[in-house]
């Protein structure tokens, strides 16, 4: 697994780049996708993955040569089934930044995944082309620097949401939605509805999930310490509503989850972990799955 942070003048649309390169030379992985709050762009070049709808038992491989486009899931609700030569290249965006590039409503971002072709143009199918002739993802990743900041020139500007977004991403979910109101000049009615018209669901939902994601990473990267403390620094009630929240948007224990994790993310968490390098509240997550 290969990452790289976006070109200078881009990091408030993209976080990273990650371009994953796996052999399975028998049997099949299945992979989580548990709630996510930002969107992000699937490039895949090896074999196809076959998506896993968990609440209806259907199984929909992935079109071949067809890039797609994931909004924000809200909880568990697909798995990816891989086997074979799996190559993919993923953009991971900052939560607002694929609907300000491409002025695109979340309501027309599918959370299951879909054509990024019929939703965001025909530059897809030809982006998809260069990068599948290119050899390495340092290649692929200029290439990818120089299409964005093209695109970045027609971007929306930030606005009061955008602003709260931010916010409570930086506080890592652990907000009142209160002060989001105060900080936008609205009222709490208000900020639901324009949060709901501008990222497709409450600021409390939006909260939630982006505390489930730290709190996850936040004890991936330190081994030592315990769920008990995680669940008081994240503002959990107790332990066990922490447990329902993984539950719910992840579709597991918080123990089940980070082994999911640790599995998948090893490398790094262990170079991170043999630094001793301790995450502050601000720190930009890297451990997305």
């Amino acid at each position: 697994m290969q990452f790289s942070k976006p070109a200078a003048g881009l990091e408030e649309f993209i976080r990273f780049y990650v371009q994953r390169e796996l052999r399975i030379p028998r049997g099949v992985i299945r992979h989580p996708v548990p709630a996510r709050p930002a969107p992000m762009i699937v490039f895949e070049f090896g074999d196809p993955i076959t998506v896993l709808k968990v609440d209806e038992g259907i199984r929909v491989p992935s079109p071949a040569g067809v890039p797609a486009v994931v909004g924000l899931p809200t909880f568990r609700r697909v798995e990816m089934e891989l086997r074979g030569t799996i190559c993919t290249l993923a953009v991971m965006f900052q939560p607002d930044g694929l609907q300000r590039l491409f002025s695109v409503p979340s309501q027309e971002l599918p959370s299951n995944g879909g054509d990024a072709h019929a939703v965001l143009g025909r530059c897809m199918y030809h982006l998809r082309q260069v990068l599948g002739a290119l050899p390495s993802f340092h290649e692929r990743v200029r290439v990818l620097n120089d299409f964005f900041l093209h695109q970045a020139l027609s971007s929306a500007a930030a606005n009061s949401i955008s602003k709260a977004v931010n916010y409570i991403v930086g506080q890592r979910g652990c907000v009142r939605i209160g002060a989001l109101a105060d900080m936008a000049g609205l009222s709490t009615r208000h900020v639901d509805r324009r949060f709901i018209d501008y990222m497709g669901m409450r600021p409390k939902l939006f909260a939630r999930i982006v505390r489930f994601q730290s709190a996850l990473q936040n004890k991936a990267l330190h081994a030592d310490r315990t769920w008990t403390e995680i669940a008081h620094d994240f503002g959990y009630f107790d332990q066990m509503h922490m447990i329902h929240d993984f539950e719910r948007l992840a579709g597991g224990t918080p123990k089940e989850i980070l082994t999911h994790v640790e599995t998948v993310f090893v490398e790094q968490i262990n170079q991170i972990r043999s630094k001793a390098v301790r995450e502050t509240r601000s720190s930009d997550a890297t451990l997305t799955l």
